[in-house]
């Protein structure tokens, strides 16, 4: 642990001093100008009607003698009749001041050359896509190369975002351009030539061409105009400025890349204060996301909510003590080449407007939209990846096969030695294995590379987008296939998404977006348990038996290859080649909104969305499996849907000269639907037809689950002389779920923004902010918690059988929990932008949690739901970013982030010290998670050594370890996270690198406790010729001397000391390299090509530090709570690949 704290020390003063070697670059600012009437007019421009001219041709004549460039507000403002010019010799403000005089019309200037005409009464807003106006190309002049050549490249922001208006200026001439709406520009231009480029609230650039035509430039933020725009609660967007409380961006295109099945995995290391593991369940598998620590007894993950649709993110399947399959969660669903960005909402304040499903954060997803842009364009990505998996076993290959020491010397006791390396020393001698066979005594330390195949995914996408001045469209389809590194296993995915949005008339706005998915997965594997497991089966192999003599795992009859007296434990091939684990789905995620604009300062939304999906899962027991011959099936149909109708009022006006309102009141109707049967049956009258109707025992299950949830809520900002605002929230539910005199909750939120640099003036400081918030958010109850509520269990002699389906004690009186949270922060920003620096600290506390807590068997129940205990999470975030490095075409930026939580059980019900998490109890029977009043939630437990007052390991009667008490051994969850992300682009190519760390985290491994029971482990080898005699003391106090053989020793050691298998979770991996480059524009002139990146990307590459022997410390059956525990998943795999982005 030292070595690790070692290293986060280390390269935390690396990034430091790296980001302090930043240079000075300075920053330009643009203003606005209205049209005053004023007396020396006359000298510039002239108002006689004689003399009035269209501003277009006005705007013409002043590019041509000026070299200046004009933006529309709005396409049709050129037709307009304005003011001659009368004296072109002065300044340009001066004669546009002139020329809109009394016409209604004002300017901003947004660089140096670069104006915006907008009507008087229209606000300047910066993220508008505002038309260019189109001139005649200015006439060349020759320079010292002797012909001009066209220029074209990109510009965009620090984030890798395009940005739209942007001057770009020949030094020296008049000549010029502008971005369009993807950053692009050209211009002609000689080699030598410097351009000169500039944008409103960025650091302005000059780059003096060279032999690359094509052009990819980056500009740095200013320090001055912080308008940097993000989306808030309700999709919602503002100024960053203005916020009070964290919200962090992430562009969707470092998504894309070295890119995950599971978008959300794509998170890790990214964002400050989210802590995001996945299961180890293959492709497709859950994602595990917990923001700020664990605030509930129960669990919960953040909100997910696409384009203002809060989505269903149910796991339909995960493992568990008796094992079970990972079947996805709903946000594995998502294609990433979709996403424009991600907002993650880590507080309770900037959560609040989504109430009580948002008590632990949400996860805005914005998806791509269309563009006003000339023709139709188009973008095809492709992305091909190949998977190999990491083999971090270590398995002794000294001993081979067998029991007390002995090989086998006939089929029986091959088939009674199973799993077991308790064998004779491997010396390449003959042995009778189970078949009855005889092959050589030797290692086969092979066994799980060659068990497992190279996988592969190959996803491709194509997206039209396009539109005009008053509708634009994007529509995208993508295809996603998967061939899993478990033989057998694969998952393929479709969907398309559609986005329009049309201006119906100046006030009029409607937009609609659907999305479809298709998925379908074949045989996902089953984890920890061992029945239709093959992790479990190939793991624990013998150390003598070849994975190839089980090939293809059934017999001519079709019924398993078994190789052990357990039939519990599943030939890994017939599992992999004859095992039934499959998922179908069809979903759909649909929004509609329409907008009216009653004023530039009022306007009222309606928006209405859905997510529905059905689900189809198959599971077959095959015929012929060894420990259940006759078969089983079992087929879930679920159908859910979640319908939310809303409506927004908005004001932004200013109050006065240096007071700002902005207003927002609403209400949302959600309601929930859930519906499932799940039909089964066994012993198939047919073998190998695997059909329902084929079975002799059927049997059939219906749930319906169903809630609604009213709400209004409001928001309102003030602002002061735009440096400091302040912020207040409130939300009011009515559950269906809750009892009528519990049903309704209000929660508040306030929070304030000082943007003090205003004040300070410091050469040395470019911007300085603080924040600081406030809320109390809630929790509500599941569907059908307060009262009784009846089921039918079959039939006899056609008549349905009554039954009460609760299994807990219902609560007339159950209330939602409750959540309070308070934040503060500070952000700074030196030298140009090019340093910058976000810390926050925060507090939570919830209390009156809804869980379930055993209950006496003689009620009838097994458990009863009530509001219990208190819980508190406290945590430090610190973000440090900038650009090191920035000289000519090479740039460095680099983003170090890091996490501290402190989480505490402040209480439970009553004098109750413990509390039992659902599901989360490990095979071996001997390891649990739990939650403790005074430690932080989710700890592993286990027994650990038992011992005298002095310490000493006392022994039993035969030299064995005893079992001493259950101990928490620390959380499931790490209390210290972060990641260090860099980007180096030099001209065309570009690298990324990600390394990210977790540290302070628990990992209770069943692997390692059965590789120790089977005599796989290291840690076996001692003792196997001379027996071990344990260092400690006998019942009566005595030295021990017993001697016990290995075998008996190390399985009580491993049934009675479960805490040996406890390990530090801690890790640093090398998660993601990304090698970019742009082809040149000038490749592709005589083609409608606009540009083609490729990428060569490699993801989850290395452990650089880790404590786990035999597993990656990642590894995890369960997306819950009950993280900590292990055993036989899916080993992790490095992805290798290329990915082609093509844009014409």
């Amino acid at each position: 642990m030292r070595k690790v704290k070692t290293l986060y020390k280390v390269v935390g003063c690396l990034v430091g001093a790296h980001l302090l070697c930043a240079l000075h670059v300075s920053a330009q600012d643009g203003y606005v100008k209205t049209s005053k009437t004023k007396s020396r007019s006359s000298v510039v421009a002239t108002g006689d009607s004689n003399d009035k001219q269209t501003l277009i041709t006005v705007l013409k004549e002043l590019n041509r003698k000026k070299g200046v460039y004009f933006l529309f507000s709005e396409e049709n403002l050129g037709a307009k009749t304005v003011n001659a010019v009368k004296d072109p010799q002065a300044a340009i403000e001066k004669i546009l001041d002139a020329v809109l005089e009394n016409t209604g019309l004002k300017y901003k200037k947004v660089a140096n050359n670069t104006f915006v005409i907008l009507n008087a009464k229209d606000k300047f807003r910066k993220n508008e896509n505002y038309n260019a106006a189109e001139f005649d190309q200015v006439a060349p002049t020759k320079g010292s190369a002797g012909t001009y050549e066209e220029i074209s490249g990109r510009i965009t922001g620090d984030n890798g975002a395009p940005l739209v208006g942007v001057s770009i200026n020949v030094k020296g001439t008049n000549k010029g351009t502008t971005t369009n709406s993807r950053g692009e520009f050209t211009i002609d231009a000689n080699r030598g030539d410097v351009l000169v480029i500039s944008y409103v609230g960025y650091n302005a650039r000059e780059v003096t061409v060279g032999n690359d035509r094509s052009l990819s430039i980056s500009l740095s933020l200013g320090g001055q105009d912080m308008t940097e725009v993000v989306v808030t609660a309700l999709g919602i967007r503002k100024e960053a400025k203005r916020l009070g409380y964290s919200v962090t961006k992430v562009d969707g295109e470092g998504l894309t890349k070295a890119r995950e099945i599971n978008v959300a995995n794509g998170l890790v290391g990214k964002v400050a204060g989210v802590n995001v593991s996945g299961v180890n369940g293959g492709p497709g598998s859950s994602s595990n996301v917990v923001i700020r620590g664990v605030n509930s007894f129960t669990g919960g993950q953040p909100l997910y909510v696409i384009n203002g649709v809060p989505i269903d993110n149910s796991n339909r399947g995960s493992a568990g003590m008796w094992g079970g399959a990972d079947m996805g969660d709903g946000i594995s669903n998502i294609n990433p080449d979709d996403i424009e960005e991600i907002s993650v909402l880590k507080g309770s304040t900037a959560s609040a407007l989504y109430g009580s499903r948002a008590s632990n954060g949400v996860i805005l997803i914005t998806t791509k939209t269309g563009r006003n842009k000339k023709g139709i364009g188009v973008e095809v990505n492709s992305n091909f990846v190949v998977d190999n998996i990491i083999d971090y076993s270590d398995f002794q290959y000294q001993y081979g096969q067998g029991l007390l020491g002995v090989k086998p010397t006939n089929q029986a006791n091959a088939y009674a030695s199973g799993n077991s390396s308790w064998g004779a020393r491997i010396d390449g001698s003959n042995a009778v294995q189970f078949d009855g066979v005889t092959r050589p005594y030797s290692a086969q330390s092979d066994n799980i590379k060659n068990f497992y195949q190279t996988g592969s995914t190959a996803t491709n996408s194509l997206a039209f987008s396009g539109g005009s001045d008053n509708t634009n469209f994007r529509l995208s389809v993508a295809n996603l296939m998967n061939k899993s590194v478990v033989p057998g296993s694969d998952l393929k995915r479709n969907s398309v998404n559609l986005n329009v949005s049309s201006k119906l008339s100046k006030r009029l706005m409607i937009t609609a977006i659907i999305n479809y998915i298709t998925e379908k997965s074949k045989n996902r594997p089953n984890l920890s348990d061992s029945p239709g497991n093959s992790n479990f089966g190939i793991l624990f192999l013998p150390t003598t038996l070849d994975q190839e003599v089980l090939k293809p795992g059934y017999k001519p009859d079709g019924s398993e290859i078994n190789f052990s007296q357990n039939i519990f434990v599943t030939n890994p091939w017939f599992a992999a080649n004859r095992w039934v684990n499959d998922l179908s789905r069809n979903r759909i995620i649909a929004m509609g909104s329409i907008r009216y604009n009653f004023t530039d300062w009022l306007y009222l939304q309606g928006r209405f969305g859905q997510d529905y999906f059905s689900d189809r899962t198959t599971g077959v027991t095959p015929t012929g499996t060894a420990y259940y011959p006759a078969g089983n099936i079992t087929e879930n149909s679920n159908k859910g849907s979640e319908i939310n109708a809303d409506f927004l009022v908005g004001v932004d006006k200013n109050l006065t000269k240096d007071i700002s309102l902005n207003l927002s009141l609403g209400g949302n109707l959600r309601k929930n639907r859930f519906e499932q049967i799940i039909n089964t049956g066994d012993q198939f009258s047919i073998p190998f037809l695997y059909v329902l109707d084929n079975a002799k025992n059927k049997n059939s299950d219906y749930n319906l689950f169903r809630q609604e949830t009213q709400s209004l809520y409001y928001a309102a900002e003030f602002g002061y002389k735009n440096f400091l605002f302040l912020s207040t929230t409130g939300r009011e539910d009515w559950f269906s779920t809750l009892p009528i005199a519990n049903n309704h909750l209000f929660y508040p939120s306030v929070s304030a923004s000082f943007i003090f640099s205003e004040f300070l003036k410091t050469s040395w400081l470019d911007y300085g902010k603080f924040r600081a918030a406030w809320a109390n958010t809630s929790g509500e109850a599941r569907p059908y918690q307060t009262k009784l509520y009846y089921g039918i269990a079959g039939s006899i002699n056609g008549y349905p059988i009554g039954t009460i389906n609760n299994n807990s004690i219902p609560n007339a009186a159950l209330q939602p929990y409750r959540m309070t949270e308070f934040e503060v922060g500070t952000e700074l920003r030196f030298l140009k932008s090019r340093l910058m620096l976000d810390i926050a600290y925060f507090k939570r506390k919830t209390i009156d949690e809804i869980v379930n807590v055993p209950a006496s068997i003689t009620s009838g129940y097994t458990s009863a739901t009530i509001n219990i205990g208190e819980m508190q999470n406290k945590g430090i975030e610190f973000v440090i970013s900038g650009t090191p490095i920035k000289k000519g075409n090479f740039t460095w930026s680099s983003s170090f982030n890091f996490t501290k939580l402190n989480n505490k059980v402040l209480k439970l019900s009553g004098d109750q010290k413990t509390y039992d998490i659902e599901g989360a109890q490990s095979r071996t029977q001997n390891a649990w998670g739990k939650h403790i009043v005074g430690l932080p939630a989710s700890q592993v437990m286990a027994f650990d050594y038992k011992r005298n007052a002095s310490g000493e390991i006392i022994f039993d009667a035969n030299g064995r370890p005893q079992q001493g008490i259950l101990t928490p051994m620390g959380s499931g969850f790490h209390d210290k996270f972060g990641g260090w992300n860099n980007e180096i682009t030099f001209k065309n190519f570009n690298l990324g690198v990600l390394i990210d760390f977790k540290a302070g985290g628990k990992l209770f491994s069943a692997t390692n406790y059965y590789a120790t029971v089977f005599g796989l482990h290291q840690m076996t080898l001692q003792g196997r010729e001379t027996g071990i005699i344990g260092d400690g003391v006998n019942e009566a106090g005595a030295r021990n001397a017993i001697s016990e053989d290995a075998w008996d020793y190390y399985g009580a050691l491993a049934t009675n000391v479960s805490s040996e298998f406890v390990y530090s979770a801690s890790f640093v991996k090398l998660r993601q390299i990304v090698i970019g480059y742009n082809l040149p524009a000038t490749m592709f002139r005589k083609l409608p090509i606009q540009g083609i990146n490729i990428s060569l990307v490699g993801r989850n590459l290395a452990i650089l530090k880790k404590d786990t022997p035999n597993i990656d410390p990642e590894s995890n059956y369960s997306g819950s709570v009950g993280q900590g525990l292990e055993l036989a998943g899916v080993p992790p795999f490095r992805s290798f690949g290329l990915n082609v982005n093509v844009k014409f």
